[in-house]
């Protein structure tokens, strides 16, 4: 059993100890001493809802490369967003701390600091050489000790901030500290990136793309972490409510063109199948370097389908609606019912992974950080919320599940608890309890038959929300 360090340690200290102990075993990932760790890759789509995918039910969007993984992988069926929007689910993806406690619990209201030690720091301390291509939303532009490559990772090239990230045709994009200029003109920039485009030529995820396959080719030879963070299919909020697209930016609608659809509805239609061509096209680069089975991929979207309604649509319905993203679970992006937190998960990794498996363990992204952690050989982390599911993905051991999950929206509008078969959902004060395994739509309220369960969920609630202030951004 590893040790528990004080937390009054510093990172430095706690991260030399940590080493030192780990130095004098052997690496295990399951159950037997490796030679050799996995390459690591995290694909994160953007919005992505879990009906949306072919795998979970989906018929008229084609995802044939997402189902293929699927196929040959494991699927989970209770994988769920750490938050109901972006920035605090990939604080919790970083650190491994639910969003009661992580630095962000909504988009851009902090940053990260040096004492928060981040998964790519923990798998870079493994030997890992890390890449973040894409979309981080973890900084705050004169905060240089929350950028990319100061929280771990060895390249980056993308987005930092979130508003810059919803630009696909974006006048610039980060390359490591440096900005990289685009064929994109975009008149009248504003700061933060945010913009609209007159003449489009590059496509960012494009960029991003060949970027990724660059740094794969690369590190063939050695472990590597590629946390591929893309922005499909998520919309161009600033042109969702004037541009023809509705905001879904493309370089093409591929197969949806001739679709008796209204442009928007296609757009996304044509983001997704951007998405799902990526990850083909990277496990056909994987194919061609030899590296397909030494390399685990986890699939995920960010958090659930889209909540917003356009001009555009054909209904001026929720868009989320268009292709059933949710999957029938109550709510949207934005809210702390199923609908807005179940995300699609899948885990492949050769020779480990049981092809064609399905699990039905509850996990979210500080288990996926814990997880991984443990694929590169580290000790579990200290004083963090997630749990290893690496006796889901190996078949060997048990595994012990986190006893129940929060989630918080930022002000505190929302909040909810899930215990076993019992999930409560506060809207404000307000609280509504269900019996997720009878009810899983979230539909019937049995608080009031309930009292004791809801009670305890309500201790549960108060006692992990351990909210720090925020510091006031200031303008960049």
């Amino acid at each position: 059993m590893w040790p528990t360090l004080p937390l009054h340690l510093t990172r430095d200290l706690q991260v030399s100890l940590l080493l030192l102990f780990a130095a004098c075993a052997p690496h295990r990932v399951d159950g037997t001493a490796r030679e050799t760790r996995p390459n690591i890759i995290v694909l994160l789509a953007d919005d992505l809802g879990i009906g949306e995918v072919g795998a979970w039910g989906q018929t008229e969007l084609a995802t044939p490369n997402i189902d293929r993984l699927a196929r040959e992988g494991l699927r989970f069926t209770e994988f769920r967003s750490s938050a109901a929007v972006c920035g605090p689910a990939r604080c919790s993806l970083m650190t491994g701390l639910h969003n009661g406690r992580c630095r962000l619990d909504d988009n851009d209201n902090d940053y990260l600091r040096p004492d928060d030690v981040t998964l790519a720091e923990r798998l870079k301390q493994a030997g890992y050489a890390t890449a973040l291509i894409g979309k981080w939303g973890l900084s705050w532009d004169s905060r240089p000790e929350s950028w990319p490559q100061a929280q771990g990772f060895d390249t980056f090239f993308g987005y930092r901030d979130q508003v810059h990230a919803h630009n696909f045709f974006p006048e610039y994009l980060l390359d490591g500290t440096d900005s990289l200029r685009t064929r994109n003109v975009v008149p009248a920039p504003r700061g933060m990136g945010s913009g609209s485009a007159s003449v489009r030529r590059d496509y960012a995820p494009d960029l991003m793309k060949a970027r990724a396959f660059d740094f794969v080719r690369a590190h063939a030879s050695t472990p590597f972490f590629l946390f591929w963070a893309t922005n499909l299919p998520h919309i161009h909020n600033e042109t969702r409510t004037m541009a023809p697209d509705g905001g879904y930016e493309t370089n093409t609608l591929g197969p949806y063109a001739t679709r008796p659809w209204p442009l928007p509805k296609k757009g996304y239609a044509a983001q997704v199948h951007l998405l799902d061509e990526g990850l083909g096209q990277l496990r056909a680069l994987l194919d061609s370097l030899g590296v397909s089975e030494h390399t685990l991929i986890v699939f995920l979207s960010d958090n659930g389908a889209t909540f917003l309604k356009g001009p555009h649509d054909g209904s001026n319905d929720v868009i989320g609606r268009w292709f059933n993203g949710t999957q029938g679970y109550r709510g949207f992006k934005g809210d702390l019912y199923d609908g807005g937190l179940r995300v699609p998960g899948i885990v492949h990794w050769p020779g480990v992974v049981r092809a064609g498996s399905a699990s039905a363990a509850r996990v979210d992204f500080t288990d996926l950080h814990a997880t991984l952690v443990e694929v590169a050989g580290q000790p579990a982390p200290p004083a963090i919320t997630g749990r290893s599911f690496l006796p889901v993905l190996t078949g060997r051991g048990r595994h012990i599940p986190q006893p129940y999950q929060v989630w918080y929206s930022p002000d505190r509008s929302q909040s909810a608890v899930l215990e076993g078969r019992w999930k409560a959902v506060w809207m404000r004060d307000s609280l509504h309890l269900f019996d997720v395994v009878q009810d899983p739509g979230e539909r019937q309220d049995r608080s009031a038959t309930e009292p004791a369960i809801a009670a305890r969920l309500d201790a549960i609630r108060r006692a992990e929300d351990q909210r720090r202030p925020h510091p006031t951004r200031p303008r960049e």
